[in-house]
């Protein structure tokens, strides 16, 4: 007896042993398919970068890394370490270069087409695609430029828009030349798809980090929808010819209501694995806000910014409150939460970086 007692003690350890285990497995694991929600990463800098004519400024995701177009070279720059750490190929002959670029939300990697040259015939251009992964900005490791894969387009065109669903790696892109544009997607394949219809222009878009759906800005002549590729299929969100999508984030598709360059409301819809035709719109927000030269996105807390190169309004559960920005020229990132300020120094410029604080 008491021998099987002594097992019947150390088989109830091991069982229980067992469990803890799997308890901690399981643990781990959730946090790896649900991270915890943090704080938008922020810090306040001042650096002097040189070159005076710095152009379409981008944050990276940690704030260490600025990339920007000089004279048509792609430049990233290192803001803890004060130094340039990559320089694209500089564009000769008939050569366009760097067409855009844009960082994940989720990691320092930057993605940039490349437009190299035309075909013999004439009539396409090679276009590389390339990632561009960073490592720790306190390190001297260079960064790894990879040649994804190369893209045929119309020889002379160039890319207007580009929206990235690092989740779901689909990749979605215009491609205008003249008065002629086409809406391409990149699965993770690899493979290229033109998505919009003949004689479909797209004012502006923005794709799903959840389900990787495409929210469009779509206009064929006098008719203004907003349209979202649904498993390939085309659905109406809004057939007001006022509205424009905004942005998208954690399950929410923000769209705008502008009017005589005004935008005077704020309507949403939950991004859902499957859309339904024509859904009823929440309204956010009324008011007013110049629309006129503005850009917009919506931060990490949910906060809508719309800014243009002196004023940033920020509308956070129904209020609005506006911070004055005091650059020559001046940037939100992408998540709402810091302000980068460029003002020109001679053949230098004045980088500096804040937190955005209503």
């Amino acid at each position: 007896m008491k021998i099987l007692r002594t097992l019947f003690i150390w088989i109830l350890i091991s069982v229980a042993l067992q469990f803890g285990v799997y308890a901690l497995l399981n643990f781990q694991i959730e946090k790896v398919m649900r991270p915890a929600s943090s704080e938008p990463i922020t810090t306040k800098l001042k650096t002097t970068i040189p070159g005076a004519d710095l152009n379409k400024v981008q944050i990276s995701y940690d704030k260490d890394y600025l990339a920007y177009s000089e004279n048509g070279t792609l430049k990233v720059f290192n803001l803890k370490k004060k130094k340039v750490v990559f320089e694209s190929r500089t564009p000769k002959d008939n050569t366009l270069g760097v067409l855009t670029y844009q960082w994940l939300q989720d990691r320092d990697t930057l993605i940039y087409f490349y437009a190299d040259k035309n075909s013999n015939s004439g009539s396409t251009q090679t276009t590389e695609l390339y990632s561009l992964e960073l490592s720790n900005s306190d390190e001297e490791t260079a960064p790894d430029n990879r040649l994804n894969q190369t893209v045929k387009f119309p020889a002379g065109g160039k890319i207007e828009e580009l929206v990235i669903s690092t989740t779901t790696n689909l990749m979605y892109f215009t491609v205008k030349k003249g008065s002629t544009e086409q809406l391409m997607e990149i699965n993770v394949n690899k493979n290229v798809t033109t998505l919009n219809k003949q004689g479909e222009t797209i004012d502006a878009m923005a794709a799903s980090d959840l389900h990787g759906t495409l929210y469009i800005d779509s206009k064929v002549g006098a008719i203004q929808n907003i349209i979202a590729f649904d498993a390939g299929k085309r659905k109406i969100i809004s057939r007001n010819n006022y509205d424009r999508i905004l942005d998208i984030r954690a399950g929410k598709v923000y769209i705008g209501e502008v009017k005589n360059n005004e935008l005077v409301k704020i309507k949403s819809i939950t991004d859902r694995t499957v859309m339904s035709e024509s859904p009823s719109l929440k309204t956010e927000w009324q008011g007013a806000i110049s629309f006129d030269n503005a850009r917009a996105l919506v931060g990490s807390k949910g906060q809508v910014v719309v800014y243009d190169n002196k004023t940033a309004s920020i509308i956070t559960a129904g209020q609005l409150k506006e911070v004055k920005l005091e650059g020559d020229q001046n940037y939100i990132s992408d998540d709402g939460a810091e302000i980068i300020q460029l003002s020109s120094q001679g053949t230098s410029t004045l980088v500096e970086l804040k937190p955005l604080k209503p």
